[in-house]
């Protein structure tokens, strides 16, 4: 069984990815909405969350699972090695893919903006320049039901204000820095024709697939096909 989850419903983004292509495995989704939103918490309080997320999925009977959300990604170096074994975080896919663009704007919550995690991941792979725009209030928006093809005027507009904030920063990448963002990937992308969207909830799903194959292929099974 495979774990995903969040802290709403964001990680159901990489949740459809991965239904989309795993066909003989099943899947549980955990969103803590009890604890949400995960992007205004400090690091010892993600810390401990996450680290209850992925004991939960484990007592689930879950082998593995995909840390679907950014904010929570960002602690993935201080989790027990335990735990680490068992997770994998969505943060780095995103960053490498992302750093074939020359100048990036990535978005994200408060927590992510703070720890400049993308900043110092796309630095691994290139000397990109990088610009951080907190968005929090999209991941508000998102969890109100609000998403692409179904935004009222209110909320475009909250879209569009992170989109002029994004413009600002001339970028020729823009990273999602949050699954709550690709529910409003195509908006967006609407909103800034000229900039490639790197979509962090679906590079980590296709992350995690990619770990998995690479599993039952040692194993002589054949898991999806195309």
């Amino acid at each position: 069984m495979i774990g995903v989850f969040d802290s709403g419903v964001g990680g159901l983004a990489s949740a459809r990815v991965l239904r989309s292509r795993l066909k003989a495995e099943n899947i549980i989704y955990l969103a803590d909405r009890k604890n949400a939103p995960y992007g205004t918490k400090s690091k010892e309080e993600l810390i401990s969350l996450v680290s209850n997320d992925i004991l939960r999925l484990k007592n689930y009977g879950c082998r593995i699972c995909l840390i679907a959300c950014c904010t929570a990604s960002s602690v993935y170096e201080h989790l027990d090695n335990e735990l680490k074994k068992i997770s994998l975080p969505i943060i780095e896919p995103a960053a490498l893919l992302a750093s074939r663009g020359r100048k990036i704007a990535v978005i994200a919550t408060e927590h992510t903006v703070e720890s400049s995690i993308f900043k110092q991941k796309i630095a691994y792979f290139s000397k990109a320049e990088v610009a951080q725009i907190c968005a929090q209030e999209l991941v508000s928006l998102v969890e109100s039901g609000e998403h692409d093809g179904n935004l009222t005027e209110k909320g475009y507009k909250t879209v569009f204000n992170v989109s002029q904030k994004i413009k600002s920063a001339n970028p020729d990448t823009l990273v999602l820095g949050c699954t709550h963002f690709s529910h409003l990937e195509k908006t967006l992308s609407a909103l800034l024709p000229r900039v490639k969207i790197v979509n962090s909830a679906k590079e980590g799903a296709i992350a995690l697939l990619s770990e998995i194959q690479a599993e039952k292929m040692e194993r002589g099974v054949c898991l999806y096909t195309e």
